[in-house]
C-alpha cells in the first residue's frame, strides 16, 4: 500500500498520443496552395526533389514528417512571417516540428544557392543577358537590373534603431540584380533596413567586381532607379528630359 502511495504515479500508463490532422499537397487545389505558400504545386514539388536527400531522415517515429511538408512548412514561414507555433497549428503539427523545418529547410537551400545565383562572368553569358533586354526593352547592352527590397523582420533586441527603415518599420534591405528573364543573378542582404540602397551597392561585392573588370561597353551594365550612383557600368535615370534626341545624347553621356 505504502508503494503504491509513493511510487503510483511513476508507474501510472502514459498519456495516449493524439495526432493532428495534417495538410497535405495532395488535398489542397492549386488556388489554395498558391494563397498559402506563394508557389505553385509543381515548384513546391521541384523544391521538394530537389532537397529530397537532405531533408530525408531516418526516424523511429510512426507519423514521421515528409520532405514535401518540411517544404511547405517553410515555405509558409516565408509567406507569413507568422509565429512558428500559429504555423504548427495550420499545418497539423508542434512548435518544435515546425522550428526544425524551417531551420533545416533553410539550410538546405542556402546550400543549393550557388547552382541558381550565378553572376554572368562568361562573355557569352553577358550576350545572353543583353540580347534578351534589348528584346524585351529594346535598351541594348544591359546584363542585369539592381534594386533594394525591404524584407519585414520583428525587432531586434540589438541595435534595434539600425533596423527602422524610412517607413518606419524593421526591415532587412536586400538587394538584388536579376537577369532579363527575372532571375536573381546576385543578392546581398547583409543589411539592416536603414542602409541607403547606394550604401549597399558601394559596399557590395558586385561593385567590386565591376570596378576592377569593367573596362568598356561591350562588358555591359546594369541598369538602376534614381536611388544608385551613375557610373559607367551603372545606369540611372535622367529624371527631366525634353526630347528623345536629348535621351540619347545623355545614354552617350555616361561613356564620354
Amino acid at each position: 500500500m505504502a508503494n503504491q502511495l509513493l511510487f503510483g504515479n511513476v508507474f501510472a500508463l502514459r498519456k495516449q498520443r493524439v495526432y493532428r490532422d495534417r495538410i497535405e499537397l495532395a488535398t489542397l487545389s492549386d488556388r489554395q496552395i498558391r494563397s498559402r505558400f506563394r508557389f505553385k504545386r509543381e515548384s513546391i514539388q521541384f523544391i521538394s526533389d530537389l532537397l529530397r536527400n537532405d531533408l530525408s531522415h531516418t526516424t523511429r517515429r510512426s507519423q514521421p514528417i515528409s520532405v514535401e511538408m518540411q517544404v511547405m512548412l517553410a515555405l509558409r514561414f516565408y509567406a507569413s512571417g507568422s509565429f512558428l507555433e500559429v504555423i504548427g497549428d495550420t499545418m497539423g503539427v508542434d512548435k518544435a516540428t515546425a522550428c526544425r523545418a524551417v531551420n533545416d529547410v533553410t539550410n538546405a537551400l542556402l546550400s543549393k544557392k550557388d547552382q541558381f545565383i550565378k553572376w554572368p562572368a562568361r562573355q557569352e553569358e553577358r550576350d545572353r543577358n543583353k540580347q534578351g533586354f534589348f528584346r524585351g526593352g529594346l535598351f541594348p547592352g544591359v546584363i542585369g537590373c539592381i534594386d533594394g527590397t525591404h524584407v519585414k523582420i520583428q525587432a531586434p533586441s540589438e541595435d534595434e534603431p539600425a533596423y527602422v527603415n524610412r517607413k518606419g518599420w524593421h526591415s532587412i534591405n536586400v538587394q538584388g540584380v536579376c537577369d532579363h528573364e527575372g532571375k536573381f543573378i546576385n543578392v546581398d542582404a547583409q543589411w539592416p533596413g536603414s542602409t541607403h540602397d547606394s550604401h549597399m551597392f558601394r559596399a557590395s561585392d558586385v561593385s567590386t567586381y565591376l570596378q576592377t573588370r569593367h573596362r568598356s561597353i561591350d562588358d555591359g551594365f546594369l541598369l538602376g532607379d534614381s536611388g544608385y550612383p551613375c557610373s559607367k557600368f551603372l545606369l540611372t535615370p535622367y529624371l527631366h528630359l525634353h526630347g528623345g534626341s536629348e535621351g540619347f545624347m545623355c545614354y552617350m553621356e555616361k561613356f564620354a
